[in-house]
Parts: structure tokens; C-alpha cells; sequence
């Protein structure tokens, strides 16, 4: 074999296995969570649960429920994909239509195995989920 054709197939090797190690790293988001929820422009709050369901290699299944004004109770699905890495986090993002009232929710979220903060904007709302894993 010639050294070219090695130190291609070297580096394709290496790239592959990098590949590999990156996506076994990758953080087990499955379970329940609990935290809150803040709309930014309006500064209303209140308590959020989600739980994740992983339904591909890197995407989860996510039902958020919550209160608007501590009694207006809420549920919604959204699919989140996981579209990269920074350090240990993993980025996912997605959208989700909300209701008739509400409209489509874009998120961005930032996971660890035990954190989880998404930023959300509609064209009315925009805001942060904060949550951490439940014990189990």
C-alpha cells in the first residue's frame, strides 16, 4: 500500500472514531425533570415538569407541563434534536405549535445528564426552561 493511500486511510479512521466517542459521550437525557419556566418579557414564572422520552438516536420526545399564574394548568409535546456539542453540554434544539392562542415555539437548550435550559421565542413570548433531573 502506498503512504499516500495509508495516511488517508489513517486519517478517515480517525475522523470516524472521533465521530464514534463524540455520540457515546453524549448525555442520557431519558426521565423526568422538574424546575420552572420565566416568560422574559413579561417576568410571569412558574413550576415546570417535563418528561423525556428518546424515540431516535438524537432526538427526544419532551411533554412539558406547567402552570401559567400558579392554578392555569398547561401540557404540550415538542421534539428536540440534538444538533452539537459544547464541552460536556449537549445542544439540542426544535419548535412546537402551542395552541391556537399561543403559536409556534422555537426552542434552544443546553443538557448535561442533571441540567437542562432551553431558551423559547414565539412571536409573543420569550423566555427560559430551567430544570434538573428527578431521582428516580
Amino acid at each position: 500500500m502506498n503512504s499516500r493511500l495509508l495516511r488517508y486511510f489513517l486519517a478517515a479512521s480517525l475522523v470516524l472514531t472521533a465521530a464514534c466517542v463524540s455520540r457515546l459521550e453524549a448525555a442520557d437525557l431519558d426521565g423526568r425533570w422538574s424546575g420552572y419556566w420565566v416568560d422574559c418579557n413579561s417576568g410571569h414564572s412558574g413550576p415546570l415538569r417535563a418528561s423525556f422520552c428518546k424515540c431516535g438516536v438524537d432526538t427526544y420526545r419532551v411533554t412539558f407541563t406547567g402552570r401559567f399564574y400558579g392554578v392555569i394548568p398547561f401540557c404540550y409535546n415538542v421534539t428536540l434534536a440534538v444538533t452539537g456539542k459544547d464541552g460536556e453540554k449537549d445542544i439540542l434544539s426544535g419548535e412546537s405549535r402551542v395552541g391556537l392562542l399561543f403559536g409556534t415555539f422555537a426552542y434552544r437548550a443546553e443538557a448535561t445528564d442533571t441540567d437542562f435550559v432551553a431558551d423559547f421565542s414565539s412571536c409573543r413570548y420569550q423566555g427560559k426552561f430551567v430544570l434538573k433531573r428527578c431521582c428516580p
